[in-house]
């Protein structure tokens, strides 16, 4: 996927580092916490970060709000480009 959109927008709107949050909708069996944190390590290894869920009524699928401290713009692509690759995602926002 193409970021350079994003990457310009978002030096418009956020003065780095800063905290960003992240919206993440996924399969709930299939997207369980320690994988959201296994990819966020990838990119960011000493990561400071809060990780909130929401299940479904149903409980099929959780909302996930990751809030996370990024040092710059090309972190924030990065992050979204590895959660992007986890198997049950249906959301990223």
């Amino acid at each position: 996927m193409d970021y350079s959109g994003l990457a310009e927008k978002l030096r418009e709107v956020h003065t780095f580092p800063c905290c960003y949050t992240f919206k993440i909708v996924g399969v709930t069996n299939l997207l369980p916490e320690e994988r959201l944190r296994e990819a966020v390590i990838l990119v960011l290894p000493a990561a400071v970060l809060t990780l909130t869920a929401r299940p479904s009524s149903g409980a099929r699928f959780t909302a996930w709000t990751l809030d996370i401290e990024v040092p710059d713009v090309e972190t924030v692509i990065a992050l979204y480009t590895g959660l992007q690759a986890l198997p049950g995602l249906k959301a990223l926002l």
